[in-house]
């Protein structure tokens, strides 16, 4: 089943996720059936061709969100990932922007900021997208936190996608906003004989359970 209004959800959790290794996604090659992906997330991102039943014993990183200060200046110290983000010339951008934040440790290093970045990816198998989440901090003692998680997602050749991961926000009813944990894929086309681009929600399975053996 698919929509055309962005979802914001999680799915199926990822036990352990913070000890995946994790190293820098390669494009596969040019003669590969391909997919486009634009990546935007104010956490982190990885993805994987799911070859099998297992999942990946290592996860690659795609996107990783850096903090930055008042004065609009990338803190050294968190960078984003990757520092200079590629464009394919995809379809324009339709998911929402998502929030800027404080973490819960060291709050005065700077807010997240999203990244957007832009891949190629394997179209002839399932792709994996997951996240380690976000902890996100407030002024007084308090913080909330998205948790660790992933989704498997069924692309198609030669066509265009959003993936959505990170914290965004929603309206709470009282007039202001609630903030909501995002993960979300879509696949964006244009509308012919408009300058309209349309996204079609795509429904995830659930990830690998068992982590492939090295």
């Amino acid at each position: 089943m698919r929509n055309t209004v962005w979802v914001v959800i999680f799915v199926s959790s990822l036990t352990g996720c913070s000890g995946i290794p994790t190293v820098p996604y390669e494009e596969p090659a040019q003669s590969a059936q391909v997919a486009r992906i634009r990546v935007i997330t104010n956490s982190d991102v990885s993805g994987d061709s799911i070859a099998g039943s297992c999942a990946p014993a290592t996860r690659h990183k795609m996107a990783e969100a850096g903090r930055f200060g008042r004065d609009g200046w990338m803190n050294t110290s968190y960078p984003q990932y990757p520092v200079a983000p590629v464009q394919l010339g995809m379809p324009q951008r339709t998911a929402p922007k998502l929030v800027e934040y404080i973490p819960a440790i060291r709050m005065a290093e700077g807010q997240y900021q999203e990244v957007v970045t832009e891949y190629r990816v394997r179209a002839d198998l399932p792709f994996q997208i997951a996240t380690l989440g976000a902890t996100i901090g407030s002024y007084g003692s308090s913080y909330s936190s998205c948790p660790g998680k992933a989704a498997v997602y069924k692309l198609e050749p030669g066509k265009d996608y959003e993936a959505l991961v990170g914290v965004g926000s929603r309206p709470n009813g009282e007039g202001g906003y609630s903030l909501t944990c995002v993960l979300a894929v879509a696949e964006i086309s244009p509308l012919a004989g408009t300058p309209l681009v349309l996204p079609l929600m795509l429904s995830p399975s659930a990830p690998p359970k068992v982590t492939c053996k090295p």
